[in-house]
């Protein structure tokens, strides 16, 4: 019954992990669908309730129609025939309109020029336009044309984009009949497939191009503004954003990038207002979202979502209170004198151009039409467009809050009649069961119609400025609160995909915590208790749990229930140092509390600080094999400790103890102040920034000196102990090829400007894939058939070997742990190396110092495995992972991903390629950590060995222990871990889905959550594909020697 236990707990834990992700798929699919929306298309009929019917198909309508249909029942009069949208890929609204009262930095004010005058002269009014989360390029433009806020799994769809099918400004001004033309990113084109007459698309992803994918835009331009067949021009430019990916948004490359930029709004305004053509063209300058500091973005801090909304006329004044602003062209003038701050939301420019162009506002639009734009309009235009957009909002509530009593009894009543008019006046008392939102709002709308109603019936055209100034406040009274709550508003979740998948994520962690319990009852029972005083855990009296256990199951819910607030979301890194700080010190004190006066004349104390490295002593035959020496064949094979030690080597090994822990603190320390992860406190100093700034000798230096020290460092542990080995030397060799490629390839790659898609940096970055990927799968595959077996038994004269059962026993323990040991250190690395070819150069320090820490602690608990149990170990292990996730600048926003280092080695944008990149990038020290715990097996060893082993190697438990302990609960206690993470996690989420920052900030780290699912599931896979094949090839190697000897 025992020889299964391995294999039922092997297929349980696989069960459950399997569980785990898919409970984590069906709560993702679950809790971010797509936000209900309106189908079909938008008409004037949408604006109103339902009793003005209109049940006609969009088929059946042609283009004209469409337009004199809306234009005459709407009374709306287009102010513009020809639009021209100039996007700018990354753009900040504070480079252009600066920030705060305070003009725009000196030298991003002096690269634009003619921009500057435009918007002094009154010619161009700027807003800065707020973006939402998340802050990239594919859900950013579908709020631009839509109105709609997108889902926010869109960011994972980004690299993938899929059709725009929902109503949208482009599909309302291609039915109208209008003509577009389109160049730049092709994101447009998977958004709206076979929509332009003419197009020229090019990918937004490989960010290493800053010169050639706006050049590519730009030489069409002459061409385009010359031709009169378009009605829609789409430039879509995304050097800007490629700028600051690889410099950040100080890059020095940016005041030049600006200069271009600014010569081509100069270009298309100056060909408008020399064009004699009637048609009246609006320019309208924007972008998709700002950057941070680094040029990275996807979140929610301001740098991110302030992007920028600029109109420009050719000719007449946007702004006719022009003289209030200052001409800043004399950047020495005062910067408050009479700058005036414009600020809107990013999904306001969609009805505004809707307005504008005499078409529909798209029926799921969540935004506000920018009132500043139509001041030079009559009054009654400017209020008929107020109340279409607050008709359409208004319709966009009924959907979203389908059982309101107060929306459904508003459009109940005809407009104008008396009992519509009663519904007003007593709106904000209806709705028992409402939420108060949607009496307040009810009450707003209604208050907003009377007015309109009122003013209708009385002589406009007499109609004094206050009264239209009342009407005008009420509707933007009830449009602004409207469209933040449509824009905030929870989406519609699938209540059976989130009940399940929790349900499976918290059966799922359960079943890994019984199995591990499981697994230490199986290992203190009583087939094994003969041998537990002297190797499971010796120190323990009464199976009292120690300080250090204590400790860490408190930190790991300390950790778990932290996340319930939103700043140590955001600051998540202060946990991990904390607890892995905490931890280190336990471990001292623990050490401390071990004196010399607690060892008994037998040296039971000083055996458990003693290292134990290699298992087997004796000389190598030419087959590897190690030769059995002369006497005792068991008193030989093992080297036992000595009996007892001196106080001056207890000290020296009491010492060696200490070190590794303080070395893992100042490591640690200096790890933190590398990088100002988070969000509250980036703008302080760090190590990365000093060496970004104004030290790039030191830097490279520093990557230099990193790389040798990663190559030299995993060198020497690939030789130890077998030095002469064939297959060691040829994957020391490979190190150093690789190393000296990496070494070639910082020196030869190119921060900024046009890059060769054929260069050599590319090549030799894909030598360095290859040669690092052969290394890795040659050490996996080679190392268990050469790795030294246990010394063969003694024979009987016919060759039969005397303890025949030996041989399981012995190879389990020694020939699997040596095996992978040997794959560990290939593969640590060959991954160190990895990352120091994908990551930021400033990162080289970090990942060392991270390198050097795993050595470290895998040294420490080698030194102290009989004085920890085995689970706090690995626990360790990814407690140090997840703190060194934060070292290398990583955070929970999406901004921090790398997108630059993603397309290292890629000639062109490949989705699945640079997905897997960035993943490498991003978690390149949780599976560094992972892979350590290869490193970490040990062989069972008792001091009692000569007396106990000759009885239990032949029982299977003392096999059984061995694989459960050191093969199995790697594989568990990760999993575990994130399991009581994620389940706590989930049901906080579910909690805080109507708190302010759940898109912000607890839904970016959820999806988080969901990529370290991954990373740790790939490392327990690595782990468990590497113990199972090294076990199986080790015992077909045992078993075919004990085949030749008989």
């Amino acid at each position: 019954m025992a020889g299964g236990v391995c294999e039922r707990v092997a297929a349980i834990s696989l069960i459950a992990v399997l569980l785990q992700l898919a409970g984590l798929t069906l709560f993702v699919l679950g809790f971010f669908p797509v936000k209900p929306a309106l189908m079909g298309i938008g008409y004037v009929y949408m604006y109103v309730c339902l009793w003005f019917s209109f049940s006609f198909s969009d088929n059946y309508l042609s283009s004209l129609f469409l337009c004199g249909f809306f234009q005459e029942v709407s009374g709306i009069t287009p102010q513009y025939d020809r639009l021209i949208i100039m996007v700018v890929d990354g753009l900040p609204a504070e480079f252009v309109l600066g920030r705060g009262g305070q003009l725009p930095p000196t030298e991003m004010l002096m690269a634009m020029p003619y921009t500057q005058k435009l918007l002094t002269s009154g010619r161009a009014l700027g807003f800065h336009a707020k973006a939402a989360p998340p802050t990239v390029t594919m859900p950013r433009l579908k709020a631009m044309t839509s109105g709609a806020i997108a889902g926010f799994l869109d960011v994972a769809f980004n690299f993938n984009t899929q059709a725009l099918l929902g109503d949208n400004l482009i599909s309302q001004l291609a039915r109208a009949g209008w003509q577009m033309v389109m160049l730049g990113d092709e994101t447009w084109l998977r958004l709206f497939p076979n929509t332009f007459m003419r197009h020229d698309g090019v990918s937004s992803f490989f960010v290493k191009d800053t010169v050639q994918v706006d050049h590519n835009v730009s030489r069409h331009l002459d061409a385009e503004l010359a031709a009169t067949d378009w009605d829609l021009l789409v430039l879509h430019y995304l050097g800007l954003d490629h700028v600051g990916h690889l410099g950040g948004r100080n890059s020095p490359l940016m005041p030049r990038k600006l200069k271009e930029m600014d010569a081509v709004v100069q270009k298309i305004h100056q060909s408008l207002t020399a064009s004699t053509a009637s048609r009246n063209t609006l320019l309208l300058v924007g972008s998709d979202h700002g950057m941070t500091d680094g040029g990275n973005h996807g979140g929610a801090s301001y740098q991110e979502t302030d992007s920028l909304a600029l109109f420009i006329l050719g000719t007449d004044k946007l702004n006719p209170s022009c003289d209030l602003h200052p001409q800043i062209l004399s950047h020495n003038q005062h910067p408050n004198m009479g700058l005036s701050i414009l600020t809107s939301y990013q999904v306001d420019m969609v009805p505004t151009l809707a307005l504008q162009l005499g078409v529909p506002i798209p029926k799921n639009s969540v935004g506000v039409m920018l009132a500043p734009l139509f001041v030079t309009l009559p009054y009654n235009e400017q209020l008929r467009m107020l109340e279409l957009n607050a008709w359409q909002l208004f319709r966009l509530l009924q959907v979203r809050s389908p059982r309101s009593l107060c929306i459904t009894s508003l459009c109940s009543a005809k407009l104008g009649s008396s009992a519509h008019n009663h519904h007003f006046k007593s709106a904000q008392y209806w709705g028992g069961e409402n939420e108060k939102g949607d009496q307040e709002l009810c009450a707003l709308f209604g208050r907003a119609i009377e007015l309109h109603e009122s003013w209708r019936h009385n002589n406009f055209s007499e109609v004094r400025q206050s009264e239209f100034e009342s009407v005008h406040q009420a509707y933007l009274a009830f449009l602004k609160p409207a469209s933040e709550r449509l824009a905030r508003g929870t989406t519609e979740k699938n209540t059976v995909f989130l009940i399940s998948g929790f349900a499976l994520m918290l059966f799922s962690t359960i079943v890994l915590i019984w199995t591990l319990f499981f697994i230490n009852n199986f290992m203190s029972s009583s087939s094994v208790q003969e041998l537990q005083p002297d190797t499971l855990h010796p120190r323990r009296t009464g199976g009292s749990a120690s300080v250090e256990e204590i400790f860490a199951l408190g930190g790991i819910f300390i950790h778990a229930f932290s996340l319930a607030s939103s700043s140590l979301v955001e600051e998540e890194q202060y946990t991990w140092h904390f607890l892995l700080s905490s931890l280190s010190l336990a471990f001292i004190r623990q050490t401390l509390q071990s004196n010399p006066s607690s060892c008994d004349s037998k040296g039971q104390d000083f055996e458990m600080l003693q290292p134990d490295l290699l298992l087997f002593q004796g000389e190598k035959d030419v087959n590897g094999l190690l030769k059995e020496t002369e006497g005792d064949g068991l008193n030989s094979d093992f080297r036992t400790p000595t009996e007892s030690l001196t106080h001056t080597e207890f000290y020296w090994t009491f010492t060696l103890e200490i070190f590794p822990l303080l070395l893992i603190l100042t490591t640690g320390r200096l790890l933190r102040a590398w990088h100002r992860s988070g969000v509250n406190w980036t703008y302080l100093p760090d190590i990365a920034k000093w060496l970004d700034e104004g030290n790039p000798a030191i830097s490279s230096t520093l990557t230099y000196v990193s790389l040798c020290f990663v190559s030299i460092v995993g060198s020497g542990l690939v030789l130890f102990p077998l030095p002469k080995q064939l297959l060691r030397q040829a994957i020391v060799v490979c190190l150093g090829v690789a190393t000296i490629l990496i070494s070639l390839f910082k020196k030869l790659a190119i921060s900024g400007g046009s890059v060769n898609v054929d260069n050599l940096p590319t090549l030799i970055a894909r030598v360095v894939f290859g040669v690092l990927s052969f290394t890795s799968v040659s050490a996996f595959v080679c190392f268990p058939w050469v790795v030294p077996l246990p010394p063969r038994s003694a024979t009987t004269q016919s060759g039969c070997p005397m303890r025949e059962q030996r041989w399981d026993a012995v190879v389990l323990e020694a020939g699997v742990q040596s095996a992978l040991d040997s794959i560990g250190k290939v593969l640590i690395s060959c991954w160190c190396l990895l990352q120091l070819l994908l990551q930021q150069s400033v990162n080289a320090g970090p990942v060392a110092l991270l390198f050097l820490q795993l050595l470290i602690v895998v040294h420490y608990l080698r030194q102290t495995r009989l004085r920890h149990s085995y689970w706090l170990s690995v626990l360790m292990l990814q407690w140090m992972g997840a703190s060194g996730h934060f070292a290398l600048g990583n955070s929970n926003t999406l901004a921090t991903v790398d997108v630059a280092g993603a397309y290292i080695g890629l000639s062109s944008h490949s989705t699945v390629l640079s997905g897997l990149l960035a993943f490498i990038i991003t978690y390149a020290s949780p599976f560094l950590f992972s892979l350590g715990m290869l490193l970490w097996t040990y062989p069972l060893r008792t001091k009692k060995i000569k007396t106990v082993v000759g009885d239990y190697w032949r029982r299977p438990n003392f096999q059984q222990k061995w694989q459960l302990e050191a093969l199995t609960v790697p594989c568990i206690l990760p999993m575990a871990l994130n399991g009581v993470s994620l389940v706590v996690f989930t049901a906080i989420l579910v909690a805080m889905q109507n708190h302010l920052f759940v898109w912000s900030v607890f839904s970016p780290k959820y999806l988080y959550f969901c990529a370290a699912t991954v990373c740790t599931s790939l490392g327990v896979l690595i782990f468990a594909m590497t113990g199972s094949y090294v076990r199986w090839v080790i015992s077909q190697r045992a078993h075919w020697l004990s085949m030749c000897t008989k």
